[in-house]
């Protein structure tokens, strides 16, 4: 649960279920860079939204494109084909 308290100069944040052991260890590095809580809390917070933007997944058209590796049509058996990479022609 997150609850916001509107003063007159900074939002105030009550937020719930935080480690008590990773909210100390955060609030000492922020201390050793001179930073607030707040301060490096804002910093955590966009620098972890912006590495969810920058990841997209994979590409599965790209995937599809790598020749001899996948097998776009029909049932594919890997077992057999790795066998077959393998051993040659078993059956």
């Amino acid at each position: 649960m997150v609850k916001l308290n509107k003063n007159t100069n900074n939002d105030t944040l009550v937020v719930r279920k935080i480690d008590k052991e990773i909210y100390k260890q955060f609030r000492q590095k922020a201390m050793e860079e001179n930073k607030n809580v707040g301060e490096a809390l804002n910093q955590a917070m966009g620098y972890w939204l912006a590495k969810e933007r920058e990841y997209k997944g994979p590409d599965i058209k790209k995937m599809l494109k790598l020749n001899g590796l996948v097998k776009t049509g029909g049932k594919v058996n890997w077992s057999v084909d790795v066998d077959e990479t393998l051993y040659g022609d078993l059956y």
